[in-house]
């Protein structure tokens, strides 16, 4: 496969996949609501060792 292209892959499957950015947005969801669930339900439960405090 010695093209005139560098890349061995199409850029467009990886941008414009579905699954990718599904898979960003749960990450991304995940991780908000890890912090929301830590500042709201935290102290209650002491887990407040990631907090500055």
């Amino acid at each position: 496969m010695a093209g005139s292209s560098e890349r061995g892959y199409d850029v467009s499957q990886w941008y414009d996949s579905k699954p990718v950015k599904i898979g960003w947005f749960a990450m991304l969801a995940i991780g908000v609501f890890w912090v929301v669930y830590q500042r709201t339900f935290g102290y209650s439960h002491g887990l407040d060792s990631m907090t500055p405090e």
